[in-house]
């Protein structure tokens, strides 16, 4: 759309001076075989602490200042500059070389293109006790992108994620992908309205 950013760069050369990401070597190659068998790939740590710092002051302000007609923790389009606030620290983020370089490699060498930027609060099944920022309640097992479309998505957490998940951190199925777009069925249980992979379809996965 016309308030979607332009392609992200990728050229090698450039290096920011103030990149959001740590110093570490992307090596493209052995990182795309992984996310292609896996379907995913996991970085301990990709932000720089500032960056992470920076991030969690403006999102904070953002939940606080947010119009009372959006009571949801899940808040889209914070990119886009017909927004009454664009995020530009998501767009700094999102077109870091360095993001742009990894994302093209996953993508099989094609230019990747900001499509969607989303604030997601997401805490532990069942809690939701600030109403600064409400949670959007428990998330099924879905599948994401549109069917038919090639996408990825990149999940920077801005809290400390307890290992054990219990606090709302992002659970993954590794190889779902291999099986394709499986049945889903709408989950009216959730408060952000997430389609759910139908229970059948997800135990042949499971047992594979």
């Amino acid at each position: 759309s016309g308030n979607s950013l332009p392609p992200m760069t990728s050229d090698r050369s450039a290096r920011p001076v103030n990149s959001a990401f740590s110093r570490r070597t992307l090596d493209a190659a052995p990182l795309a075989s992984a996310f292609e068998r896996e379907g995913y790939l996991l970085f301990p740590r990709l932000l720089t602490r500032r960056a992470t710092a920076q991030a969690q002051r403006a999102a904070s302000r953002l939940l606080r200042r947010r119009h009372a007609s959006v009571p949801s923790g899940w808040l889209l389009g914070l990119h886009q500059r017909n927004q009454p606030e664009p995020q530009r620290w998501v767009e700094r983020i999102a077109a870091d070389p360095a993001v742009a370089r990894l994302v093209r490699a996953l993508l099989g060498g094609s230019r990747p293109v900001l499509v969607s930027s989303q604030l997601f609060v997401k805490r532990a099944a069942g809690r939701a006790d600030d109403e600064a920022a409400p949670s959007s309640g428990e998330v099924p097992w879905h599948q994401d992108g549109a069917a038919g479309g090639y996408s990825l998505a990149i999940w920077l957490p801005l809290d400390a994620i307890d290992p054990t998940g219990h606090n709302g951190g992002l659970a993954v199925l590794p190889r779902l992908h291999a099986s394709g777009r499986l049945p889903s069925e709408p989950c009216e249980a959730n408060a952000a309205s997430f389609d759910r992979i139908q229970p059948e379809a997800l135990a042949g996965h499971e047992a594979t």
